[in-house]
């Protein structure tokens, strides 16, 4: 205990559970999609946890008495196990966020190296490799104790460099803000190896996180709050570059009858499939934004005309697929006009009235063929 100091130590996790609960009762984790809205809430849960026992573990660190051993025990065996959760649900979102989707390999992957450090973890008890609590009642450090810091930047590191290879190939901005969360990570982390005596590591995660889902809300403005995707306000204030991008408007076929004959509750569900579709079908290379009503957009980073058609194949198989696999009795498809622009030589009305003849041009041709069929 000699050099700590238990005052500055209860301040710093005190202000991080005050973030925490800000956050919590404030309702600002709340993000356009469900799930991404319940991994912010896990990982605020797991920060109140951390930074209401990290106090506790140094002030009872050294005292006497013959339950002190049980209560460092448990609460640096909950900081560990908080380690190997934390860091996993921050990639997963950021992976979640920028692709539409997690990857079931990297799932995996990450599964077994939290069940391995698990078990380790539950084995220290009786075979201290981690971690132990001498006769003196010290917490000490063991030789596996690395293991868990370095799992827990890996984790960071890794959900940076998806965020990062997203951005490279995608050529648009995903409006995530991933340094907001793992610079003031980093900065704890530095502080905390450099001056004995500070904990810094689980405040200073406090505040980047704040930081993050302040952010997040502060970008709702730029997202349709039905679908999820990027609104008109993104599309018009996107900062196209002096290169050649594909552009298509795509448009929902018997929108109105869906409305009309299934109610307005199914007409927002489809608009929601039909936004899981486009981004699952788009991933990083690319971005959508619903326009209006049932009419979106989409951004390709090409102007490769078979990278093109093979993505226009993708995207109506995956539609038909999910007609095929659902239980819906209304077909969700969609008529689609496209083209490669410069924004620098072409101006954005005439890039989109061009899209929107286009896409009318092949809604003529859904209902032409559909209505010689029902005859």
């Amino acid at each position: 205990m000699t050099g700590v100091n238990l005052l500055e130590i209860f301040i710093a996790n005190g202000m991080g559970l005050m973030l925490m609960y800000g956050v919590l009762v404030g309702n600002a984790f709340e993000m356009q999609k469900k799930v991404e809205s319940r991994m912010l809430y896990f990982m605020a849960i797991i920060l109140i946890v951390c930074c209401a026992i990290d106090p506790i573990v140094f002030y009872y660190d050294g005292k006497e008495g013959a339950w002190i051993p049980f209560v460092l025990y448990l609460g640096n065996f909950l900081l560990y196990l908080s380690n190997l959760l934390f860091g996993p649900t921050f990639l997963f979102l950021v992976e979640r966020h920028t692709f539409g989707k997690n990857s079931k390999l990297l799932r995996r992957i990450i599964i077994v190296i939290d069940v391995v450090l698990a078990v380790v973890l539950i084995m220290n008890f009786f075979q201290p490799n981690v971690f132990y609590i001498d006769e003196a009642n010290c917490y000490q450090r063991l030789p596996l104790f690395f293991l868990y810091t370095a799992a827990g930047m890996s984790f960071t590191v890794m959900a940076l460099v998806i965020y990062l290879i997203s951005r490279i190939r995608g050529g648009f901005y995903k409006s995530f803000p991933v340094f907001e969360l793992v610079a003031p990570i980093f900065l704890g982390l530095l502080v905390q190896s450099t001056f004995y005596g500070v904990s810094l590591i689980w405040p200073a995660t406090a505040v980047g996180l704040t930081l993050m889902v302040l952010s997040i809300q502060n970008r709702n403005i730029v997202l349709d709050p039905l679908t999820g995707l990027y609104n008109r306000k993104y599309l018009d204030s996107f900062k196209f570059r002096d290169k050649n991008y594909c552009l298509m408007m795509l448009d929902l076929n018997g929108f109105k009858a869906i409305n009309d004959t299934y109610g307005h509750s199914e007409g927002d569900v489809a608009l929601q499939k039909t936004a899981e579709l486009l981004l699952t079908t788009i991933g990083h290379k690319g971005t959508a934004v619903r326009y209006a009503g049932d009419e979106f957009i989409l951004l390709l980073n090409t102007d490769k005309e078979e990278v093109i058609l093979d993505f226009i194949c993708r995207l109506r198989n995956n539609f038909k697929d999910y007609y095929s696999n659902s239980e819906k009795t209304y077909n969700l498809s969609f008529s689609l006009g496209w083209g490669v622009f410069n924004f620098k030589l072409t101006s954005r009305d005439e890039i989109f009235k061009t899209l929107d003849e286009k896409m009318y041009e092949d809604k003529k041709e859904y209902y032409r063929v559909n209505d010689r069929r029902k005859r």
